[in-house]
């Protein structure tokens, strides 16, 4: 979807502390991490955006375009999004991985279920 996803249809505006799986990964059964609640923050771009990822889950290749970066799963290359860079939100990395919430799955601190968001409708416009 093209538009600001609220929790529980997307992770926007959800900050319980806790990790954000790749949700393509845990369809095939696997837990694994690319971002911390620690490392989330509103962007406000209208999709979740983080500072930086779990190191060495996350992997970045040029968009065709030669204007953005697109972020993908390193364990199953799923699209996560993109990054950007030098837009002073003032966190070390300088960046911002604005992520589509249906990517993510989020597993609350101390648990090992996962949250998926729930949204039903139409992406872009179809």
């Amino acid at each position: 979807p093209g538009h600001r996803l609220f929790f529980p249809d997307g992770f926007d505006d959800h900050f319980e502390e806790g990790v954000y799986l790749c949700a393509g990964c845990l369809a095939a059964g696997k837990k694994q991490p690319l971002y911390t609640s620690e490392m989330k923050f509103d962007c406000g771009c209208g999709w979740p955006g983080f500072w930086t990822n779990v190191t060495n889950n996350v992997f970045e290749l040029q968009d065709a375009d030669g204007h953005r970066c697109e972020i993908l799963c390193s364990s199953c290359h799923g699209h996560l999004g993109h990054v950007f860079r030098g837009e002073g939100f003032g966190f070390p990395t300088d960046e911002r991985h604005c992520v589509n919430s249906m990517s993510l799955a989020f597993m609350p601190k101390g648990s090992e279920e996962t949250v998926l968001p729930t949204y039903q409708g139409p992406v872009f416009g179809f």
